[in-house]
């Protein structure tokens, strides 16, 4: 330390800490101005996939959850049961990937899929958001599978290059049924 200081030692370390002391509360006063808006966004978000999913309910009840998978009743004009949604979480490519599926009480079936959270692969696995390969739920029942080449009642056909997503997908779905098959039987048997 030949030549320095205490001063040429401590003035640049207490301005670095200046420095961030105040980008810290920056991001702080950031981070608190947004929170609320965020949330507004997210929930508008669930909303539509809600709706999205179970396009002839009327309205939703206030999120549920069943065997660790969050739920919301599908109600008709009525205020009767007509389905459920399900908000289920897999592993995918990327990482986690969510999906919200609607399944209708009287046939037991998919009214839709909807990928709410995915991090796959852009040009391949991103291909998962895409109607045409969702809509190859819509109308099926429970143990839905995974073909490369065709699809057919229980199967859907996998996106060229991201059978990874393709399964993660399905996986989803399944445990979305798996949890609608828990609340039947409880309603059958409540």
């Amino acid at each position: 330390m030949k030549g320095k200081s205490l001063k040429d030692i401590f003035v640049p370390a207490i301005m670095l800490f200046i420095i961030a002391t105040v980008c810290t509360a920056l991001l702080a006063g950031t981070n608190l101005l947004t929170a609320d808006k965020i949330k507004e966004i997210e929930v508008q978000a669930e909303n539509e996939a809600k709706a999205a999913v179970f396009e002839t309910a009327a309205a939703f009840s206030d999120a549920k959850e069943v065997n660790g998978v969050t739920y919301y009743e599908a109600y008709d004009d009525a205020e009767n049961i007509v389905g459920y949604v399900f908000s289920t979480t897999t592993k995918s490519y990327g990482g986690d990937l969510s999906c919200m599926v609607g399944i209708d009480l009287t046939t037991n079936k998919i009214t839709g899929v909807e990928i709410t959270e995915i991090n796959d692969t852009a040009g391949l696995g991103m291909k998962a958001k895409n109607e045409e390969f969702l809509v190859q739920y819509n109308g099926k029942g429970a143990g839905i599978t995974v073909n490369k080449n065709t699809s057919s009642d229980t199967e859907i056909k996998a996106l060229t290059g991201a059978t990874i997503t393709s399964q993660a997908v399905t996986d989803a779905v399944n445990e979305a049924f798996s949890a609608y098959e828990t609340l039947k039987a409880g309603v059958n048997n409540g």
